[in-house]
């Protein structure tokens, strides 16, 4: 099961990726990149060394994109559409074992034009 949401969570990052270059498989106004972090209660969330940890992102006009989160809980992305999004938080189970966790962010998140840092708030019923 680890292996599987492994090759996932790749797959998820290369179709991110794969936008980077001239041609981009979305019609409508994007932004080039954006960074940003994930927090708990306003504070800064981090994750053990080694923890595979992303975020799904479903745009309003239904696609899917996918967002590795670092071991300090920040990102680093290139393109995106502009928009609003639900997000999903995922964890890798502990050990390989068992399923991954998954967790609806609650108040999801828009990307602007022009904005280029965003701060994604896990919400009150997250558990670390």
């Amino acid at each position: 099961m680890h292996r599987v949401f492994r090759v996932a969570l790749i797959v998820a990052a290369l179709v991110v990726v794969a936008g980077c270059g001239p041609s981009k498989p979305f019609d409508g106004p994007t932004v080039d990149a954006f960074k940003g972090r994930v927090v708990h209660n306003g504070q800064p969330v981090t994750f053990p060394a080694g923890t595979e940890v992303s975020l799904s992102l479903f745009h309003e006009k239904g696609q899917r994109f996918g967002i590795p989160l670092t071991a300090d809980g920040s990102f680093t992305i290139g393109w995106m559409p502009i928009g609003k999004y639900s997000v999903m938080f995922n964890r890798a189970p502990k050990e390989a074992k068992g399923p991954p966790t998954m967790y609806n962010v609650p108040d999801g998140l828009t990307i602007e034009a022009g904005k280029m840092e965003y701060t994604i708030e896990l919400g009150k019923n997250w558990k670390p």
